[in-house]
């Protein structure tokens, strides 16, 4: 009776799986309205008015969380296992990865393939932009109103208003440059020099 409950899930999680890959390749139009009334059931939750691209893959769809007025472009790439947050207004670009799981490697003396995942949380807050082909690390977070110029990777975690680019992602600049607290507009300086995050 285990074997057959265990099959039963196995062939479950499959059909759920295989779902998910054919709605989320339907063309543009019609595919658009079908994944977002798919995915309101199948994610932790699914905001108003967000547009889902084609080719959109999902692992651990029921840990993701997906605000309202969001676009993610075709072929994103997110991995739920160690939950993943997306705020409201948030655009992600053809071909980026967020990837909240990652393989442990901490003991030399043992296969990494034998370490198990490290599953970490990773949160984009509001009106942040992610660009094209950016690759999010587990246990980011994206403060609110950040801009990831294309193609960069971020390994920690970015401040709000921040502009990001490159491998390892660094700050170039600013939509709004954070102020010291107690400081008057005068003088006002930044909190946070730019450089690596």
């Amino acid at each position: 009776m285990k074997k057959l409950k265990e099959t039963w899930w196995k062939l479950r999680d499959e059909a759920s799986f295989l779902l998910l890959e054919v709605v989320c390749g339907l063309p543009t139009g019609a595919g658009d309205w079908l994944r977002y009334q798919v995915l309101r059931r199948v994610l932790g939750h699914l905001g108003e008015a967000t547009v889902l691209k084609r080719g959109l893959l999902l692992l651990n769809p029921e840990k993701i969380f997906i605000g309202s007025n969001c676009d993610l472009s075709r072929r994103v790439f997110i991995t739920g296992g160690g939950g993943v947050r997306i705020g409201n207004w948030v655009g992600i670009g053809p071909d980026a990865k967020i990837w909240s799981v990652n393989h442990r490697f901490e003991d030399p003396d043992q296969p990494w393939l034998l370490q198990g995942w490290e599953h970490k949380e990773v949160v984009i807050e509001d009106d942040v932009w992610v660009g094209a082909a950016v690759f999010v690390m587990p246990g980011v977070t994206i403060g609110k109103g950040a801009i990831i110029s294309a193609c960069s990777v971020v390994s920690k975690s970015i401040p709000p208003y921040a502009i990001v680019a490159g491998n390892p992602g660094r700050v170039i600049g600013w939509r709004r440059k954070p102020v010291q607290s107690g400081a008057g507009p005068a003088d006002a300086r930044s909190t946070i020099d730019d450089g690596e995050v």
